[in-house]
């Protein structure tokens, strides 16, 4: 009991604070270094976001994604110096987290590379929700975007799911973003019909659909080829993109129409078999 009050003693006491205290003065250091930095960092991150986000060709969700950057970065300056304050050396133990860093983005440098693509098609922009655009050969409406994939739904309500890195590295086609398209229907009418009577009733026709535009160009019929069995007409109208299928399944059917009341025929292949006896 003497040795054990004796290890207790106050002289011992003394001595053991004496050499504790300046681990323990370090380690209270580190600890108000780590929670003075962690409010830093979320003010930094929250003021990046907020300043990015008021950015007109800055997207909502790549502002945050950079604003969490901002965050993280600060929190790993501060962890440094927090470790250095305990006594641990900073040098080496950036190079183990360089190491580290280097080994991971290796491991990981698809999703990497789907990132920096998910971030450059926010800065640029060459699509965004609810285009129609057409991408690595597939078609669709845009229903989502985010730093690691884009979303298309297509017309029969399919989601596909494309890497950003695809995306980014393809020919991107927007049929949205200007406003307008074209819409071209072919019709064949018969050798003995009237060439100039079929431009007039496919071009009033077309005229007459309320979802037609006049401009940039009137509706326009022309013939663009002589098949084996008919007159080939092309038929080009300009309505907003949001109405192009509407139109082109409504003119095909309107202009069929219109060929059987003015007695514009319209023919097919007739196949004729031989008797060979």
């Amino acid at each position: 009991m003497e040795n054990v009050a004796g290890l207790f003693s106050v002289q011992n006491l003394m001595q053991w604070g004496g050499v504790a205290l300046p681990y323990i003065v370090k380690a209270v250091v580190a600890l108000l270094i780590l929670w003075i930095g962690s409010k830093i960092a979320r003010w930094a991150g929250g003021l990046a976001e907020k300043n990015l986000g008021k950015a007109p060709n800055v997207d909502k969700t790549l502002a945050k994604f950079l604003g969490s950057l901002v965050r993280y970065a600060v929190m790993a300056m501060v962890a440094i110096a927090a470790i250095g304050q305990v006594g641990v050396q900073t040098a080496s133990l950036v190079a183990i987290f360089g190491a580290a860093g280097l080994a991971i983005g290796l491991a990981l440098q698809g999703t990497l590379s789907n990132v920096a693509a998910g971030v450059m098609l926010m800065l640029f922009r060459p699509f965004k929700i609810d285009d129609y655009v057409k991408i690595v050969g597939e078609e669709g409406v845009v229903s989502d975007m985010s730093i690691f994939t884009t979303n298309l739904t297509t017309v029969d309500n399919v989601e596909v799911i494309i890497g950003n890195g695809e995306v980014w590295g393809s020919t991107i086609q927007n049929f949205t973003s200007k406003g307008i398209r074209r819409v071209d229907n072919n019709f064949g009418i018969d050798y003995e019909d009237d060439i100039n009577k079929a431009f007039k009733v496919i071009t009033k026709t077309a005229s007459d659909h309320p979802k037609v535009l006049t401009a940039p160009e009137s509706p326009w019929a022309k013939v663009v080829g002589l098949g084996e069995s008919s007159v080939d007409i092309q038929s080009r109208v300009w309505t907003k993109a949001e109405d192009y299928w509407d139109v082109m399944f409504d003119l095909n059917k309107a202009v069929k129409e219109a060929f059987d009341a003015n007695g514009i025929s319209i023919p097919y292949p007739i196949s004729v078999e031989l008797d060979k006896k």
